[in-house]
């Protein structure tokens, strides 16, 4: 619980989502795709139908996204088992593709996406608690939250690691809840994504989707997400957390 409740207020918790949400490393991660795709073919040249293929699969989990990777462009025979898993192996070379390349600390720097971040710091300023819960492995969540000076202001990050079920399974954020001591009436999430946005509606909680120039194709084509509470401007996200709060303080 926050240690200066916010008086008159119901919600007392904000849940960020991470990538595509506070740093936009879902573009960076495509990237990083097309980059191992392109060497795995033998094109030794990035692959751009591997960042096509990302952005209709944004939010989805490392394991998902490389097992898609491995069946659209045929690129088996090019990777081996990794404790009994081939889609392990890629995974572990796009990981030190990115984090050499695309994923690199003054990459992620020059990715923020500061509405989000300006929001975060604000609710935490105010008496809110604040926590990520991520489809990203902890250790790669920790890193990127560092890099961008970030961390220090959350009070939990729970990565997909934490968790059996990925997203769009509400498991994380109801774990997130747990750790921080709230129940789903008192919490609003931020996501970026449908498969994001699934997961934060099935956990009971509040939910803003402030989409990016990477997931808004997704976005605007998911007919089940209620248009009140979807952002495509960032200019008026801070208008649509207030009217989010206000209609939850009024029940």
């Amino acid at each position: 619980m926050p240690d200066q409740p916010v008086i008159g207020s119901r919600i007392s918790a904000f849940i960020f989502d991470l990538d595509g949400t506070l740093v936009e490393t879902e573009r960076l991660k495509a990237l990083s795709y097309a980059n191992v795709v392109g060497d795995l073919t033998g094109a030794r040249t990035p692959d751009h139908r591997a960042v096509e293929l990302y952005e209709r699969i944004v939010g989805s989990t490392d394991e998902m996204v490389c097992r898609q990777m491995i069946e659209e462009f045929g690129i088996s025979d090019a990777l081996e088992e990794v404790d009994g898993e081939i889609w392990k192996h890629l995974h572990q070379i796009r990981m030190d593709e990115y984090r050499d390349n695309d994923g690199a600390p003054e990459r992620l720097e020059a990715n923020v996406y500061q509405h989000n971040v300006d929001l975060l710091r604000n609710q935490k300023s105010i008496g809110r608690t604040v926590s990520v819960a991520t489809s990203s492995f902890s250790d790669e969540a920790k890193r990127v939250l560092d890099a961008l000076g970030i961390r220090v202001l959350l009070d939990d990050v729970v990565g997909r690691d934490s968790v059996k079920n990925p997203k769009p399974d509400p498991e994380i954020y109801l774990l997130a809840m747990s750790r921080l001591g709230v129940s789903p009436e008192e919490v609003i999430i931020i996501e970026d994504s449908p498969i994001g946005t699934k997961a934060a509606m099935a956990s009971g909680a509040a939910w803003i989707c402030v989409s990016t120039p990477f997931s808004r194709q997704a976005v605007e084509t998911t007919s089940w997400l209620d248009p009140e509470w979807v952002v495509h401007d960032p200019a008026k996200l801070s208008e649509t957390v207030k009217r989010r709060i206000e209609s939850i303080d009024k029940i």
